[in-house]
């Protein structure tokens, strides 16, 4: 029945978040590697140097194992000031506040 069924939903994420969340630790270095090698934050540059140029430094960093600031700075489309003010991760995402 459904009763019996919520009951043991409950005892499995009780169980689960026991001996599979508890502990767990974000690894900050890996993830920082990762966000530097996104390329979704190409958009950050296309009020500054537009679509067509983003683009190209977006396939740029794909196509030769680049970051986005290699690329873009490897075919001359961006300084290293310009993209360390316009990209910043951070200011990028907002935390999640589901009762807001």
């Amino acid at each position: 029945n459904v009763l019996r069924s919520i009951e043991l939903l409950a005892i499995g994420i009780d169980s689960f978040a026991h001996r599979c969340v508890e502990g767990i630790e974000a690894n900050e270095e890996r993830i920082a590697e990762l966000v530097e090698r996104s390329l979704m934050l190409v958009t950050a540059l296309v009020p500054e140097i537009g679509y067509d140029n983003a683009a190209t430094i977006a396939k740029h960093a794909l196509m030769n194992d680049q970051t986005l600031k290699e690329a873009g700075l490897e075919l001359g489309l961006i300084d290293s000031e310009i993209f360390n003010r316009l990209v910043r991760p951070r200011d990028m995402v907002s935390e999640f506040h589901p009762h807001r």
